[in-house]
């Protein structure tokens, strides 16, 4: 129950369509139609979606008290398939097979008819069967969503592509609705229209920040070469301007190095600490990748010599301060994904269990409002005239990592 208690994860999806009227029984009917039971059949290879309300994956008490809040509706996703492991089917087998041994008529020893092979693994797939209809080896999952209607924006803990898909699915089958994730790239893109600037938009490429790593100068298998000046970052392959979300947070980084975490937004002042989490990958895709645990992971020297070498952050573990209130999270650049958001706790014990969702729920919308106004600042720049020099400013911060401060060095 992420939206309710605990730690938040979640990507955003726009939503188009018409908004639900939580006061017409007929959205609450539509979600009962396309919810599912406890242990509905299900075979091995199917998946089946459908609504919960939300508090858990059997919660079908669908009406405005349990999942209507302010602005929106808090339900949630369900999605169950069934695997059964090799291991027990094969073992299955086996003993079927060992059941129908028979031993030889001469005295030396025992074998298994040819039609008992047949026999012995029609057996242990009807056990199989049986086992799957009591509820054995299904693979339920469960994902709170919560609707803002006001920003016409779902946010969800869904990640994998199959699933985004079977949600879109049950958007449209159930209530009208379409949906499409935001990444880093989308994002953008949303920023600059609302400024009339979408040709500023194509015309966006990534640059480097440091050095190409020297494995560039090798040719790939099919003779090409790639381009020092071009970073290709392998990971945006089918979004190609999610790297914005890469270059945001380097700038975040710069921020927390040469601002001393303080950027001043539209919406005020948000400051930012870099923390316990760095994933650098190489923009090239040459190098690989570097994964870094624990405190101050920017500062260790390994750090330094990565990032000058062409890498770039993927992910890294951000706490954010703004309107008096503190959040710790992680986020990946790219796919703009937070995970493990950690909400501040309420300077007054709430009243009932709706009013610690209702608060919980305005924290999540100052935290939300204050990262997308970080976003929307940096894109600002990114597309202004002040970027060639802010690029400067971050390559000469690139080339001087390790030798302006003192670097943390971790022995294996």
């Amino acid at each position: 129950m992420p939206f309710r208690s605990g730690a938040i994860t979640y990507r955003r999806f726009s939503v188009t369509g018409d908004v639900p009227n939580l006061l017409d029984s007929k959205v609450f009917d539509a979600l009962r139609e396309h919810a599912l039971g406890e242990l509905e059949p299900i075979k091995p290879g199917e998946t089946h979606v459908g609504w919960t309300a939300g508090r858990h994956l059997f919660d079908r008490a669908f009406d405005y008290e349990r999942v209507g809040f302010g602005s929106g509706m808090m339900i949630g996703f369900r999605a169950d398939s069934v695997r059964v492991p090799p291991e027990i089917k094969k073992a299955y087998i086996a003993m079927a097979e060992d059941a129908r041994v028979q031993a030889s008529k001469d005295g030396s020893g025992s074998y298994l008819p040819k039609t008992a092979k047949k026999e012995a693994r029609e057996d242990a797939l009807r056990r199989i069967d049986d086992e799957i209809t009591e509820g054995r080896y299904r693979r339920p999952k469960h994902a709170p969503l919560w609707w803002d209607f006001s920003k016409s924006t779902l946010y969800a803990a869904i990640s994998a592509d199959t699933e985004v898909q079977a949600l879109r699915r049950l958007m449209v089958d159930s209530l009208g609705m379409t949906i499409a994730p935001r990444t880093a790239g989308t994002l953008a893109l949303d920023i600059i229209a609302a400024k009339g600037r979408t040709n500023d938009y194509d015309d966006l490429r990534a640059e480097p920040l440091s050095s190409a790593p020297p494995e560039i100068e090798l040719a790939r298998e099919d003779g090409s070469r790639a381009s020092p000046d071009r970073p290709e970052l392998p990971w945006t392959a089918n979004e190609p301007q999610d790297f914005l979300g890469n270059l945001f947070l380097f700038w975040l980084w710069w921020h927390c190095d040469a601002r001393e975490g303080l950027v001043e937004t539209a919406d005020g002042e948000v400051s930012i600490l870099i923390d316990k989490t760095l994933d650098l990958e190489c923009a090239w895709g040459f190098t690989g990748r570097t994964s870094l645990r624990g405190d101050a992971p920017t500062r260790r020297a390994e750090t330094a010599r990565a990032v000058q070498l062409g890498k770039w952050p993927r992910k890294i573990g951000l706490t954010l301060s703004s309107f008096g209130r503190v959040w710790e999270c992680t986020l990946q650049g790219d796919r703009f994904e937070v995970s493990g958001l950690k909400l501040p706790k309420p300077e007054d014990k709430p009243q009932s269990l709706r009013a610690a969702v209702e608060e919980r729920l305005d924290s999540f919308a100052t935290f939300d409002a204050a990262l997308m106004s970080l976003y929307q600042t940096f894109i600002e720049e990114r597309c202004s005239r002040s970027w060639d020099s802010r690029r400067a400013e971050m390559r000469a911060w690139v080339s001087e990592l390790g030798a302006t401060r003192k670097m943390i060095t971790v022995g294996v």
